[in-house]
């Protein structure tokens, strides 16, 4: 699912940015210099809600359009945004297995991070090899790290590797993560088996039934590096495309 047309979203930048003016950066969070304040402003935060935008046309029309996110912290401001940039075929013929791009900006539409998504298989419990992995830049055009899918028999799991290929953490969802009705929990556990943080996608009722649009929540510890909290925002990303996104043409 995706958003408004891009003319709504050029008319609320003023509002965005004046939102972004307004909130405090938490305290108590060492935040290295020099970041764009999107990037410092995430560097201080312990939790982040993504919500994907409703597209009311293309609930009317059953026409695949480009998917669109808020990112907001744990009062549901929004300091970030994210946009999916992939052409129309794509969209319409491969459906959630689509390959894509996406850029994630501050509220002033400063690119910060990409995710970049290559064509893979999505049938994970048959095929052990191709499986889905994603691509994470910032700024974008410099790789931080990848999020690379391990095939088990049940359960969704990933592991998130840092730009030099080291290991940063195993994300591993529940068993039965396709009933609806309940939020779905992915525990984020650090190369120790301890866990840090969690992935939580929301249940969202008759907006995620008439739809099809997803809510999530991301933790993880305030003082975790700021890349690696990009990281994690883009596993959310190829997490709700591979077991969440519905095909509207199907």
């Amino acid at each position: 699912m995706t958003a408004s047309p891009d003319n709504v979203n050029i008319a609320m930048q003023p509002n965005m940015a004046q939102q972004q003016n307004q909130m405090m950066m938490p305290q108590g969070v060492m935040v290295p210099q020099g970041l764009p304040p999107g990037l410092a402003y995430l560097g201080a935060l312990d939790e982040v809600r993504i919500h994907q935008h409703l597209d009311v046309l293309e609930v009317m029309v059953g026409w695949e359009r480009n998917n669109k996110y808020r990112l907001c912290n744990n009062q549901e401001q929004q300091f970030m945004y994210a946009k999916e940039d992939t052409d129309c075929c794509t969209r319409q013929f491969c459906g959630p297995a689509r390959p894509f791009v996406m850029d994630i900006m501050d509220n002033n539409m400063q690119p910060l991070i990409r995710v970049d998504r290559p064509f893979r298989c999505q049938a994970s419990f048959m095929w052990c090899c191709y499986l889905q992995e994603m691509d994470i830049q910032s700024p974008p055009g410099v790789s931080i790290g990848t999020v690379k899918q391990l095939w088990t028999p049940w359960k969704p799991r990933f592991e998130v590797l840092d730009s030099q290929g080291q290991q940063n953490f195993i994300i591993e969802g529940e068993c039965c993560f396709c009933l609806p009705c309940r939020d779905i929990i992915f525990k984020v556990t650090d190369p120790k088996e301890q866990e840090i943080g969690e992935i939580i996608k929301h249940w969202g009722g008759c907006r995620e039934i008439l739809g099809a649009v997803n809510d999530f929540k991301v933790t993880f510890p305030a003082q975790l590096d700021v890349f690696k909290k990009a990281l994690l925002l883009g596993a959310v990303f190829l997490i709700d495309f591979n077991y969440f996104e519905r095909n509207r043409n199907q």
